[in-house]
């Protein structure tokens, strides 16, 4: 739709004009983007302004008081009559205020949640209504508020790499499955596809993960700089360690950097990025390790690569990944 078709489009949506289907035309366009849903927000305020002039346009107070003045005799109720008049212009002012008010008041509480999705093979870019800074991954989306309220509360399915803009009086917080991250003005990374595990990694500042352990309590886990909490969020444990920042973040600038990492994390890397899924067969290659960078290379090339530098190779299977959301569907490859 062009810019004129979408202006018309909402009108008529706001007025409750459309079909079911371009209803449902018109709310998927605005939950393309943030800047959909702002122009549809402005779009709404203006119908309503226009609804509260045609309002006051309805009120024709002349007519009125001509009516009143025929019925009238003499100067002083004529002149009366018109001090009513000044009166009652006056207090159209205060209608307007009102008006206005109302018109405010109203678009407090208009406040839609907005989705972002990154498509396979892509890597998309988010700046939050705080101006927080979030990049998505390959087959990923983020799910936060068009404006923040008393915390800052988005939700993440697959991976981010968030810088959060500093706020003491308004927490930021991810929720990533089962799993929530309170951030205290940071970067880090949090990848929450459906392997069964959720990791957060914490590249600056100070980030809280909160779980449920292996005995459904609830816990939390303070991550330092260079630091990994990766959750199973089957058995319900965690598990801190160490971590390379430049190979778990390499993703948001279109590389994958491995450095001395085994087979499961690299191949898990490369299928998040490219939107794959691979099953090692032969157990007996877990035990393998790989240092390299790629940059902008194809899946094959990659692939190639590996099986150069090893007994590794790929064979691609018919079946797709099953799973929920945005995972399902993934091209299977077989390690053998």
């Amino acid at each position: 739709m062009n810019e004129a078709q979408i202006e018309s489009m909402l009108i008529r949506y706001y007025n409750g004009e459309l079909n079911a289907g371009e209803i449902k035309e018109v709310e998927s366009w605005m939950n393309e983007s943030a800047s959909n849903m702002k122009i549809a927000e402005q779009i709404y305020y203006i119908c309503f302004a226009s609804d509260a002039l045609q309002m006051k346009k309805s009120i024709d107070t002349s007519a009125a008081f001509r009516k009143v003045r025929h019925r009238i005799a003499g100067r002083k109720l004529r002149e009366f009559a018109g001090r009513i008049q000044r009166v009652a212009a006056i207090l159209l002012i205060p209608f307007i205020g009102l008006s206005a008010w109302l018109l405010v008041d109203m678009a407090k509480d208009f406040n839609s949640m907005v989705e972002v999705r990154s498509t396979a093979g892509m890597v998309s870019y988010i700046t939050l209504p705080d101006n927080s800074r979030v990049w998505l991954n390959s087959d990923s989306f983020l799910r936060y508020p068009s404006r923040f309220g008393k915390e800052r509360r988005v939700k993440l399915y697959g991976e981010g790499y968030f810088e959060v803009a500093k706020d003491q009086k308004h927490k930021f917080i991810v929720e990533a499955k089962s799993a929530e991250i309170v951030v205290h003005g940071t970067e880090f990374n949090v990848e929450a596809y459906d392997d069964g595990y959720i990791r957060t990694t914490l590249v600056s500042g100070i980030v809280d993960v909160n779980y449920d352990n292996e005995l459904h309590h609830r816990k939390s886990l303070r991550l330092m700089p260079s630091q990994q909490a990766i959750y199973n969020t089957g058995t319900g444990v965690m598990h801190l360690c160490e971590n390379n920042v430049l190979c778990s973040t390499s993703w948001k600038d279109g590389k994958i950097i491995l450095d001395n990492t085994s087979l499961e994390d690299a191949l898990r890397m490369i299928g998040n990025k490219y939107n794959v899924k691979f099953i090692i067969k032969n157990t007996d290659h877990r035990h393998y390790r790989f240092t390299g960078t790629f940059s902008n290379q194809n899946l094959d090339v990659i692939l190639h690569y590996f099986g150069i530098s090893s007994d590794i190779s790929f064979r691609q299977l018919d079946e797709r990944q099953t799973g929920r959301d945005s995972s399902a569907g993934r091209t299977v490859y077989e390690v053998i």
